[in-house]
């Protein structure tokens, strides 16, 4: 049976994660409970205006969750959403981490 909110927001997901930037920082949330915005801008040497976006795309399409805690931001992968829209990918990746330390 035909679902238009399903693949309105699976296109959405998708879009969001065919970019490198997004994808890698989702692969980055897979490890950590939590990560703060200062955390990611480490990890990605790009300008605050282009991590914002970056930001943005994933909160908008679900995968991503904020929040403020003071001066500080934080955000959590949305790990149900994930799972949902692509049930392999934290298999996938969390096998490919544990065979890279061996």
């Amino acid at each position: 049976m035909y679902n238009e909110q399903f693949d309105k927001e699976a296109i959405a997901i998708f879009k969001a994660l065919s970019d490198k930037t997004r994808y890698q920082i989702v692969r980055m949330m897979l490890k950590v409970d939590e990560v703060s915005c200062a955390e990611i801008t480490d990890r990605f040497p790009l300008s605050s205006p282009a991590l914002s976006h970056h930001f943005r795309v994933l909160e908008n399409c679900g995968l991503m969750e904020s929040r403020k805690e003071g001066l500080h931001m934080f955000f959590r992968l949305n790990h149900d959403r994930l799972e949902r829209f692509l049930p392999q990918f934290e298999g996938i990746h969390g096998k490919a981490r544990q065979e890279s330390t061996v």
